[in-house]
C-alpha cells in the first residue's frame, strides 16, 4: 500500500440543499409528464362509447323524432376531450414544471366533466334501448294487426321480461371510472345474456353473475371516488422515481391497500435516489478536481467480492510509470493511494519502493489542495485513516485488471531510481 488516505466524503448542507432542489424540479417535471400520459389515456377512453349506443339513438330518432339528446351530448363530450388532448399533446415536452402542472390541473377538470357527461350518455343509451324495443314491438303489432305479445307463451314472456330487466341493469352500470377488466366483464355478461334461453339459468345468471358484477362495480367506483386521485398522483410519482433510478416499476393493482403500498415504495426509492445522487455528485467532483490538478483518468474497474461487498477503482496518471488509485467502496468510504504501474501482479523491489515513497510525499503535499478544491464544490471530508508516505506502503498496480481508457506509461522504476542515485553520486564526487 502507498500510504492510503481513507475518508468519507459528504455534501455540505448548502450543496445538499441545492441537490434536493434540483431533484424536486426533476420530480415535479417527471410526475407531471406521467400524469399527462395517464390523463391522455383516460380522456381518450372516456370519449369512446360503444358504437351501438349511437346506432340505437339514430334508429330511435328515425322512428320517434327524438334520440333523447344523445347526439348533442356526445358531440359536447367529443369536443371537450379533443380540445384537452390537443393541449396535452402540445405541452407534454415542455421543461417547466409549473406549465406542466397547470396542464395536468386543467386536464383533470376536463376529465371530471367528461366522466359526468359519459354517465349521462350511458343513462340515455339505456333508456333509448328500452324505448326502441317498445317502438319496434308496437310497429310489428300494427303492421300485423295482431298483438304479438299475446302469441308468446307465458314462459316466453317471462323470459323476455327478465332479459330486458337484466339488460337494463347492465346498461345502467356507469363505466367511466371502471377498470378495463370490469368493463370487459360487463361486455362478456351482455354477450352471455343474449345466448341464454332457460329461465332457471337466467335466474342463476342474474343472482350469481350480474349481482356480483354490480357489487364489484359499485365498490370499485366508490373506491375511485375516495382515493382515486391520490392513487393516480402517487402512481405518477412512483413511475417517475423508477425512471430516475433506472428500475422497472412494480405492478401495483388499484385496491384499498394501493395508496399505502405506493407510499412505501416511494419512500424506499427516494432514499436510494438521494444517496445515489449524492455519491454520483461526489464522484464527479473528485473526477473534476483530479483533472484540474493535472491527474488524467487512464482506467477503471468494478469488483464484487464473494461476500457481496463491492468497490470501484479509478486510476489517474501521476508521474512517469505511477498512478493514483481511487477506490470507492460500497460502504461509502473512498481511499486514495499511489502505486507503480505494470502488466503483472508483483511486489516492488527495494529501489522501486524508495522511488514510490518519494512520489507519495509529493502526493501527500498536494492532498490538502485536493480537499480544498473539493470543499469549494460543496464536498467536505471526514478522515478515517491518513497514513504517512513510507516505502512500506509501496505497491505495483497490475493494469491488466483494469479497463484502460487512456494512454498508460509503464516505466522501470528501479532503473530510474538507480539512474537518479548515480547522478546524485557523481554530483557529490565533483
Amino acid at each position: 500500500m502507498s500510504g492510503p488516505k481513507t475518508s468519507k466524503y459528504r455534501l455540505t448542507p448548502a450543496q445538499r440543499r441545492a441537490l434536493i432542489a434540483r431533484r424536486e424540479i426533476d420530480r415535479r417535471t417527471g410526475e407531471a409528464r406521467a400524469n399527462i400520459i395517464h390523463l391522455t389515456a383516460k380522456l381518450d377512453s372516456v370519449a369512446k362509447l360503444p358504437e351501438s349506443y349511437a346506432e340505437q339513438a339514430e334508429a330511435l330518432k328515425e322512428r320517434t323524432g327524438s334520440d333523447g339528446g344523445y347526439k348533442k351530448k356526445l358531440e359536447k363530450l367529443e369536443k371537450i376531450t379533443a380540445s384537452a388532448l390537443k393541449k396535452l399533446s402540445a405541452i407534454k415536452k415542455d421543461e417547466q414544471p409549473e406549465k406542466l402542472e397547470k396542464a395536468v390541473t386543467d386536464a383533470r377538470k376536463t376529465l371530471d366533466e367528461a366522466v359526468k357527461l359519459r354517465g349521462e350518455l350511458e343513462a340515455i343509451a339505456a333508456i333509448n334501448i328500452d324505448l326502441l324495443r317498445l317502438n319496434i314491438t308496437d310497429s310489428l303489432n300494427r303492421m300485423s294487426g295482431i298483438d304479438l305479445s299475446r302469441i308468446a307463451t307465458p314462459a316466453q314472456k317471462q323470459l323476455r321480461e327478465m332479459k330486458l330487466e337484466i339488460s337494463g341493469r347492465l346498461a345502467g352500470i356507469p363505466t367511466a371510472e371502471l377498470s378495463e377488466p370490469l368493463r370487459q366483464e360487463i361486455y362478456e355478461a351482455e354477450k352471455k345474456l343474449s345466448e341464454i334461453d332457460s329461465e332457471e339459468f337466467l335466474r342463476n345468471f342474474s343472482s350469481m353473475t350480474v349481482s356480483r358484477l354490480e357489487k364489484d362495480c359499485r365498490e370499485y367506483s366508490a373506491l375511485r371516488r375516495e382515493i382515486g386521485q391520490e392513487f393516480d398522483s402517487l402512481l405518477a410519482s412512483y413511475q417517475t422515481l423508477c425512471e430516475q433510478a433506472g428500475t422497472q416499476p412494480e405492478e401495483v393493482p388499484f385496491d384499498s391497500s394501493a395508496v399505502q403500498k405506493l407510499k412505501q415504495l416511494i419512500s424506499v426509492l427516494e432514499e436510494e435516489i438521494s444517496h445515489s445522487d449524492e455519491q454520483s455528485y461526489i464522484s464527479r467532483c473528485i473526477d473534476d478536481v483530479m483533472e484540474e490538478m493535472g491527474y488524467r483518468l487512464i482506467g477503471n474497474r468494478s469488483v464484487v467480492k464473494k461476500s457481496g461487498a463491492s468497490f470501484h477503482n479509478e486510476l489517474y496518471s501521476f508521474s512517469e510509470g505511477t498512478a493514483v488509485n481511487v477506490t470507492y467502496s460500497s460502504a461509502g468510504s473512498i481511499t486514495m493511494e499511489l502505486g507503480g504501474l505494470d502488466e503483472t501482479d508483483r511486489l516492488p523491489d527495494p529501489a522501486e519502493a524508495d522511488r514510490l515513497a518519494e512520489d507519495m510525499r509529493i502526493f501527500c503535499g498536494r492532498f490538502k489542495e485536493f480537499e480544498r478544491r473539493l470543499l469549494e464544490k460543496g464536498v467536505e471530508s471526514e478522515h478515517i485513516s491518513l497514513l504517512p508516505p513510507d516505502a512500506a506502503y509501496a505497491q505495483i498496480i497490475n493494469i491488466a485488471d483494469y479497463d484502460i481508457t487512456g494512454e498508460v506509461s509503464i516505466s522501470d522504476l528501479a532503473s530510474q531510481q538507480s539512474e537518479e542515485y548515480s547522478l546524485k553520486k557523481m554530483s557529490e564526487d565533483e
